[in-house]
């Protein structure tokens, strides 16, 4: 709407500090000749992240990206409290704040034209650190990544290049991509091309989409924010509303569901969305809202060959959880462990691919629980409503799964009544 400490630019990093002395910069031109060790496809938050600890860790890092910045596209763009501290940990974060991202405290569940409200603040994580999220306007922060790649030494950013699939050898590994038609060689290869990722399905790595799934659109409107300091869910009996705080007088009001709802209400979004939400009802959009689908995504593999995929590209459930960011970035941290530890030939490429997939696994198995739960209760008004009025006296239930959501524990931290609150019982 969704660690290893790596240290911040100019400092070392967690392989002893190995950093290139080569400083490139971004330039509108055909890719470099010289091969790169990595090449990562797509400068969204999971492939920035990706590119600057393998570039702070000593490796010839290329980024290609088919768009050129700063660009908009559909995002949740609430981060929660775990990519906050990523970002803090890759040095981004104050430019973010600096350039008016507001602190997100809490979620706010209602069920909309009814008075059944709760709020759970999010939880402080175990270990310290930010215990807030961000609301960040995507055109924003992809034009605050891009910069910090552009700055970045050991990373050569390419901009307005598409690349259309990955180049392999006879055993069929991969050793770079196909860009411009040009052959561009490298030892590894990174994914983070999107939701629908054409690099993905170039691999034949795509899995089959399911005939019925979930859109969104996401729109902004010029609201005074300042007194809201958290992301609220509005559930309006088979889709949602999501509305959160990016900047001191923009607001974005988002909607998901299936693709009948959501094209009906694409023809009218901004009389739609004045009429399921006071807040906007006297309100102006800031623009047309953009589109987004089809969400679930499941890739055959997520690492194997001499390919990782990261972010979106590596598999997507829905974002009405708010997490796919989040995520993105933490995969991107450990995928940078990984990388490091083969590209300095510590490990095998397939002991990298194996161990990333596991962590992989770690980081979405209890995500996509909480994910099928939450679709649950917004296909179901009445369990939805029973659930908001409990909460409402006892929030506890909703702020332990936000500490799920946001990775701090399991869901054996949720006791026997933190359940039935659950339940509206």
């Amino acid at each position: 709407m969704g660690p290893c400490p790596f240290l911040t630019p100019g400092h070392g990093c967690g392989n002893g500090g190995r950093r290139l002395g080569v400083s490139f910069e971004a330039q509108d031109r055909p890719v470099s000749a010289q091969d790169p060790d990595v090449v990562v496809v797509g400068a969204g938050p999971s492939g920035v992240a990706s590119a600057l600890l393998l570039a702070r860790a000593g490796h010839r890092t290329l980024v290609l990206d088919g768009a050129r910045f700063p660009r908009d596209k559909a995002c949740g763009e609430g981060l929660m409290p775990s990519g906050v501290a990523v970002l803090r940990r890759l040095g981004l974060l104050d430019a973010l704040v600096a350039d008016g991202a507001p602190r997100l405290h809490s979620v706010t569940y209602q069920m909309l034209g009814q008075p059944f409200r709760a709020t759970a603040a999010f939880p402080r994580p175990p270990g310290g650190g930010p215990g807030w999220g961000l609301g960040v306007r995507r055109l924003r922060f992809d034009t605050v990544l891009a910069e910090a790649l552009r700055v970045e030494p050991g990373v050569t950013f390419v901009e307005g290049t598409r690349v259309s699939g990955p180049q392999r050898d006879a055993l069929g590994h991969v050793t770079g991509v196909i860009a411009e038609g040009s052959a561009i060689r490298a030892r590894c290869v990174v994914a983070a091309d999107g939701l629908h990722s054409p690099l993905r399905a170039a691999a034949g790595w795509t899995s089959p989409a399911p005939h019925h799934g979930r859109y969104g659109l996401a729109g902004h409107w010029r609201v005074d924010t300042r007194d809201i300091h958290g992301i609220t869910v509005g559930f309006a009996g088979g889709h949602e509303w999501y509305q959160a705080p990016v900047g001191p007088e923009e607001l974005l009001v988002s909607v998901l569901g299936g693709r009948h709802t959501i094209g009906a209400i694409a023809h009218d979004y901004a009389g739609s969305a004045r009429a399921a939400l006071p807040l906007v009802a006297g309100a102006d959009p800031l623009g047309g809202p953009l589109a987004a689908g089809l969400f679930h995504q499941r890739p055959r593999h997520v690492a194997g060959d001499g390919l990782f995929l990261v972010g979106d590209a590596a598999g997507y459930d829905d974002p009405t959880t708010g997490e796919g960011i989040a995520v993105g970035l933490l995969l991107a941290e450990r995928l940078a462990v990984h990388l490091d530890a083969a590209l300095t030939e510590r490990i095998s490429p397939s002991a990298a691919a194996a161990a990333y997939t596991r962590d992989h696994r770690r980081l979405w198995t209890d995500r996509r629980r909480l994910t099928r739960l939450a679709l649950l209760m917004a296909a179901h008004p009445r369990a939805s409503r029973r659930a908001i009025t409990r909460a409402a006296t006892r929030p506890a239930a909703l702020e332990a799964l936000l500490g799920v959501n946001c990775g701090y524990w399991g869901f054996g931290r949720l006791s026997a009544r933190d359940w039935l609150s659950l339940a509206g019982i």
